[in-house]
């Protein structure tokens, strides 16, 4: 799929935002947080302000430096579907859809944000987008395309973790130059997945953290995490396994999509991404 201009004068805003750090590791399924992050866009950051949450404090606001945008026009292209495993799993979105719509490999930096806040370091090297978490809240990076009803999947592999360290994508953003809000898809380093909501004020929790066995846990282990979005219609997949079908119409139309990742027990913990595509639905 080609970038129209209208796409092309939109490449020099790749996104960053996050949720403050609480003042003690928490588990969001059981908190409401609270959004202090800057989001970074080519013209300006645009602050939100802290919201009170529930039973704690909120925490102060930490300045988020401005990251300058990429320069260079976004190249990922529909290519043929990678696989990663040599075992084919029934109802796998992968070999049902076929050739992908739009992939990022990660062999240019155009597309994304890149660099540190207080939140988030994401650097791309040798095919990797690497994301590390500076806080055990969560933050995000977003890419240029604005999606509709699409399979979306991410190859990611984690590096040092344990416990509830997590990670995931974030989609269905309602506005890629704001990015305060959207779902939240996500596994943690000991084999749990989830999906919530952010609303730029409230985190909701929609699917609580459950273990699966088509996770691969642990510290060095790569998994491809996937969501179905279809309407109000959302089918979340681990290595092309279904976990769940979920009905909810939060933000039910297009938008933009990216990582996340919240380094709950592991400082710096960090996570290398080695290809993202979309795929139009049939």
């Amino acid at each position: 799929m080609k970038p129209t201009i209208l796409i092309l004068l939109g490449l020099s805003m790749a996104l960053t935002a996050c949720l403050p750090e609480p003042t003690t590791p928490v588990n969001l399924d059981d908190q409401v947080a609270t959004s202090v992050g800057e989001t970074l866009t080519a013209e300006a950051p645009v602050p939100t302000g802290p919201a009170p949450v529930t039973d704690t404090p909120p925490p102060s606001a930490t300045e988020v430096p401005t990251l300058a945008p990429p320069t260079d026009t976004p190249s990922p292209s529909a290519t043929a579907s990678q696989t990663t495993t040599g075992t084919a799993v029934a109802g796998d979105p992968v070999t049902a859809l076929g050739q992908s719509t739009w992939r990022d490999t990660f062999d240019s930096p155009s597309g994304w944000n890149l660099g540190e806040d207080s939140f988030t370091e994401a650097e791309i090297e040798d095919g990797k987008f690497i994301l590390t978490g500076h806080s055990t809240a969560d933050g995000w990076r977003l890419t240029w395309p604005v999606v509709d009803d699409v399979y979306l999947e991410a190859t990611t592999g984690t590096q040092t973790c344990q416990g509830s360290d997590e990670y995931g994508l974030m989609f269905r953003v309602p506005d890629v130059h704001t990015a305060d809000k959207g779902y939240l898809f996500g596994f943690t380093c000991d084999g749990r997945y989830f999906l919530r909501t952010w609303d730029g004020e409230n985190m909701k929790t929609l699917v609580p953290s459950t273990a699966s066995s088509a996770i691969h846990s642990g510290s060095d282990k790569t998994n491809r995490i996937g969501v179905w979005t279809e309407g109000d219609e959302l089918s979340l997949y681990a290595n092309g396994t279904l976990l769940v079908e979920f009905s909810d119409d939060t933000f039910p139309d297009k938008g933009g999509f990216g990582f996340f990742i919240g380094a709950r027990t592991t400082e710096n913990f960090t996570i290398e991404s080695s290809d993202l595509a979309y795929w139009d639905l049939p």
